[in-house]
């Protein structure tokens, strides 16, 4: 994926605005050259056991931690699912095998990877190709 363009720089502390006073903020904007190609991310889709009665205290601390952008609550045989999404493979074992299975309350886990991924977007414009609406 190639990206063009400008970026923000992310502001790295939150701030404390006060009521009625004027407040500026200068935001960086860092060009990106064309030929600049971003990181892919890697997604791993975690299955966790864990302790029925902990489920909920593991599920924030496991969503707490960086590099897991979701945890989900669900039936069938696991307890939780956490998506982790990462931009190096090392960094997977990083996040799962040295954090996130190490949370007090989880059993087991089961990764899966993710090859490519498929939005609502990308199935509504491949089921949309040759056909013309009627209007």
């Amino acid at each position: 994926m190639t990206a063009v363009g400008s970026r923000c720089a992310p502001y790295p502390r939150q701030l404390a605005l006060t009521p009625g006073v004027a407040t500026r903020l200068a935001l960086t904007v860092v060009p990106v050259p064309p030929n600049a190609v971003e990181a892919p991310v890697i997604t791993a889709i975690v299955l966790v056991h864990v302790e029925a009665d902990r489920i909920p205290e593991v599920a924030e601390s496991i969503a707490a931690l960086e590099g897991v952008s979701e945890v989900y609550s669900v039936t069938g045989d696991a307890d939780l699912i956490a998506m982790v999404r990462v931009r190096e493979h090392e960094a997977l074992a990083d996040v799962i095998a040295d954090r996130l299975s190490k949370v007090a309350g989880v059993q087991h886990t089961e990764t899966h990877i993710a090859f490519r991924t498929y939005s609502q977007h990308d199935l509504d414009a491949a089921f949309s190709l040759g056909v013309e609406d009627a209007d």
